[in-house]
């Protein structure tokens, strides 16, 4: 009976200025991955160094951070592409999982650098384990990334013995938790296609500023007043102020004033709205005669 195989993949990365680019790059100098079946039996591990071409020398925090020195690389290393290349047969046909999609953005910044194409089509199915385990454990933040240690410490994963911030080591220890947290049914949900993770991780989300976009709700403008609970009226039009629309509300119920505050952006995977109710500028001034 066919298994799935599942590859957790974990990268390490110096960030090197590129005269070329003309920008900081994460330039990828680790790659860890453990291979597993459905039963969580390790099959294969992959650990590799790569040889920085952009950043020369690592930065103080990188040699700290992983201990993993410029003569470790140079001695020891190979080039990025060879590494990559090796990966992706070592990764076949199994579902690749990484702790969030930082390091998918990093294949895709490093594939782009040296082969000019950032396309990630070696990638057959994918699951965001860092969106997955913090849904498991109701923790979920979209504003809020899960640290690998603190999912570790909620899943009540002992990690005392486990060396962090190395590949490998960080890989082995994403699959203890998933362990932990497996749900067989629940997977699929997080599951996409390299179609649609790379068209999400190339989408720019954006905000919406003209008042007239078909795709603003009107209703979204609406408030009520925190004290009393009446709808508040706007006394001016509503105005594009930055990235967000403002208007001067009133509450006839006690007579406050208001600043309104919404703000629309488009995410690949929807819309998120938010919206601040202020004190009026002319309110705070009453509230400080009256202390």
């Amino acid at each position: 009976m066919y298994q799935m195989e599942y590859v957790i993949l974990d990268l390490e990365w110096n960030s090197s200025y590129s005269k070329k680019a003309k920008h900081f790059i994460s330039e990828i100098i680790e790659f860890g991955a453990v291979k597993f079946n459905e039963s969580f039996e390790v099959t294969d591990t992959f650990s590799m160094l790569v040889i920085p071409q952009v950043g020369k020398k690592l930065s103080g925090k990188i040699k700290e951070l992983t201990n993993i020195s410029n003569e470790e690389l140079a001695k020891g290393g190979a080039t990025y592409t060879h590494v990559l290349s090796r990966f992706k047969k070592f990764l076949g046909e199994s579902m690749l999982l990484t702790w969030g999609t930082s390091d998918i953005l990093a294949l895709m910044e490093n594939t782009d650098y040296y082969e000019k194409n950032n396309y990630i089509d070696y990638i057959i199915v994918y699951c965001d384990l860092q969106r997955y385990c913090a849904n498991a454990l109701e923790v979920y933040n979209p504003g809020r990334q899960l640290g690998l240690a603190m999912a570790a410490q909620l899943a009540d994963v002992d990690i005392t013995d486990m060396v962090q911030h190395r590949a490998l080591q960080d890989a082995m220890i994403s699959m203890m938790v998933f362990k932990k947290l497996f749900d067989k049914d629940k997977l699929p949900e997080y599951i996409e296609t390299s179609d649609s993770l790379y068209d999400r991780m190339v989408f720019v989300p954006y905000y919406l500023t003209d008042l007239d976009d078909p795709h603003i709700n009107k209703s979204e403008f609406s408030f009520v007043c925190d004290q009393c609970r009446t709808e508040l009226k706007a006394e001016q039009q509503w105005a594009r102020r930055n990235r967000s629309f403002v208007a001067v509300l009133r509450c006839d119920g006690c007579g406050r004033r208001f600043k309104g505050k919404v703000k629309f952006k488009i995410n690949y995977d929807g819309m998120s709205i938010k919206k601040k109710l202020l004190p009026c500028p002319e309110e705070e001034i009453e509230e400080k005669k009256e202390e």
